[in-house]
């Protein structure tokens, strides 16, 4: 599983990765295991764009007023809910949508969120009294 090989799997006729795996392991030099899991990158590749088309079709003529920011941030939390009950993430950060100090026409929205990670194996300890 080294030098980005994915295992495969045929089971009646499909194949499918057992588990899939990228080649980062480090940051800026720095050992680093954040990215290593595949799934982890779909997620972040999922949750982001799912957000931003949230805000992109219901804001497109807004106002950046505080009541549009107060509906922006319900909105995104609308959105994280949804990714928490599809398992997609464990759980959210706080929400933050402020104005922009140095752009009246920009709203700075910030949150953080923790994915679900895969369950690559399971491990069973047996006790058999015969």
């Amino acid at each position: 599983m080294r030098g980005g090989v994915t295992p495969l799997e045929s089971t009646a006729g499909t194949v499918s990765p057992v588990r899939g795996i990228t080649t980062r392991t480090t940051t800026g030099g720095a050992a680093d295991t954040t990215w290593r899991e595949l799934t982890t990158i779909l997620i972040v590749d999922d949750v982001i764009p799912a957000v931003r088309q949230a805000l992109r079709s219901k804001f497109a003529r807004a106002k950046n007023t505080a009541q549009s920011r107060s509906a922006i941030r319900s909105q995104v939390i609308v959105e994280l809910e949804k990714k928490v009950a599809e398992e997609i993430i464990d759980s959210y950060g706080e929400v933050t949508v402020t104005a922009s100090e140095d752009d009246p026409t920009v709203c700075l929205v910030e949150f953080s969120f923790a994915v679900a990670h895969g369950l690559n194996q399971i491990y069973l300890t047996v006790h058999i009294t015969v």
